[in-house]
């Protein structure tokens, strides 16, 4: 992209901001903060949801959920390229269609400073509508909020592990260099006896694939999107830097796919049950399920799951930061049916629904269920879940979240693809970043 494509494409997104900020201000006038009565119509709840995993396990808590508490909840699937250009346009817009609506914690700023989304304290603080010992707020393994409020919880919590052939590799890695050693052993283009093609895989593809992928790259390095302290960009930093140039270096090395950006969840996961691939790394935790229940796969059984490396620093501790993020609900500002919605978000995310939510599939973000002694043998993933998110972080919360991901990705794109240094990349999506934020 030129410098004056950027600038006007910058100039729209400022536009766009301002657009939202105003319909903003008009949603907000109707959201307080009192939790208002249930309109008396006999109709059904309406959950907004994007297709695929998580809606296929969601939809087993519809009935247990009727039986409960009497109301028919029913969900509104949306395709997977689609979904997040229908969120925003019709929560944007002031639809009243649905009431709950499934999103990325990464969205809820954005969604809640225009007063598309309600806080949920309201409801949370209510002992007409919340057992406060039932529902145990502490028991989440996160919450998301926006100027001191809560605006969704998690159904689903996701965070990166590294996978390997324990055929191969009979100890993980524990350091990104010894990462990087494992890769050219078990790449052919660096070791033409290896049994593997390529000792390295991971996913590279947009949107936001690329940029979560090595989200858990860049904390471990030391480098980071914005500063918290000032928001400033900290992509052009030594840490930033750093990491961006590991993944240069393994591609130029020919110990990790050239084609990366074309490489997928499924593209990934296919390499490690086919014999393709020595390691995965990063690579989401819910890759494991499958390729444990995958039985036409004689390497399904010899692949093993880690926690992601780190660096180790000069007293020979092992730093790591896996990227973590979670799927939630959040009520639409406009529901005709509020406390309905409350309702069925609480028992999604709550213990019961958490439950029956593992049976389905789901990865819920309960500390009580995933520390639970009956998965200990049948989900051994769960335990490292827990591991993993004593360290994890999660993307920052900034209203122009989506901008932030797009000018990370095109940097990458152009240091994946060796058109520029990692140095020269990083400055520039640096200097876009903070025109963008106005640093």
């Amino acid at each position: 992209m030129t410098r004056n494509k950027l600038n006007v494409w910058l100039s729209i997104a400022f536009a766009l901001m301002a657009l939202w900020a105003l319909g903003g201000i008009v949603l907000l006038d109707r959201s307080v903060e009192t939790v208002p009565s249930e309109p008396a119509a006999a109709d059904s709840l309406k959950v907004l949801i994007r297709t695929g995993t998580e809606s296929a396990a969601l939809r087993e808590l519809l009935a247990p959920f009727k039986e409960a508490t009497g109301i028919r909840a029913e969900l509104i699937e949306v395709g997977r390229d689609g979904y997040f250009t229908t969120v925003g346009t019709q929560l944007l817009a002031g639809s009243d269609t649905f009431d709950l609506v499934f999103v990325p914690n990464t969205s809820i700023a954005e969604l809640a400073s225009a007063g598309a989304i309600l806080p949920l304290d309201p409801y949370i603080r209510d002992p007409a509508l919340t057992d406060q010992e039932t529902f145990d707020l502490q028991d989440l393994l996160a919450v998301y909020t926006y100027q001191e409020k809560i605006y969704a919880l998690p159904t689903d919590i996701s965070t990166h592990f590294l996978y390997y052939r324990s055929d191969l590799i009979p100890e993980p890695p524990e350091t990104w260099d010894e990462v990087y050693e494992l890769a050219e052993q078990f790449s052919q283009s660096r070791n033409p006896q290896s049994p593997t093609q390529w000792g390295l895989v991971m996913p590279a593809v947009i949107p936001e694939e690329r940029t979560k992928i090595f989200a858990s790259l860049l904390w471990t390095f030391g480098g980071d999107f914005i500063s918290d302290r000032d928001g400033h960009s900290r992509l052009g930093e030594p840490g930033s830097v750093q990491a961006a140039r590991y993944v240069q270096q393994l591609l130029q090395r020919k110990a990790i796919p050239g084609d990366l950006l074309y490489w997928d969840f499924v593209k990934t996961r296919d390499a490690l049950l086919s014999g393709e691939a020595a390691m995965a790394a990063p690579f989401w935790n819910s890759a494991y399920p499958m390729i444990q229940s995958d039985r036409n796969s004689p390497f399904g059984p010899l692949i093993r799951i880690a926690m992601l490396p780190g660096i180790k620093d000069e007293q020979g501790i092992v730093r790591r930061v896996p990227f973590q993020h979670g799927w939630t609900f959040a009520i639409n500002a406009n529901s005709k049916h509020r406390e309905w919605a409350w309702k069925f978000l609480a028992y999604a995310t709550g213990k019961e629904g958490g439950e029956r939510y593992v049976k389905a599939g789901g990865v819920p973000a309960r500390r009580s269920i995933l520390s639970d002694p009956a998965y200990k043998s049948t989900r051994p993933d769960f335990q490292l879940i827990l591991d993993s998110m004593k360290v994890a972080r999660s993307e920052p919360s900034i209203t122009h979240y989506p901008l932030m991901v797009e000018i990370t990705e095109k940097a990458l794109a152009k240091i994946y693809t060796l058109d520029s240094s990692p140095e020269d990349a990083m400055k520039e999506a640096t200097n876009d970043l903070n025109r963008l934020s106005g640093k």
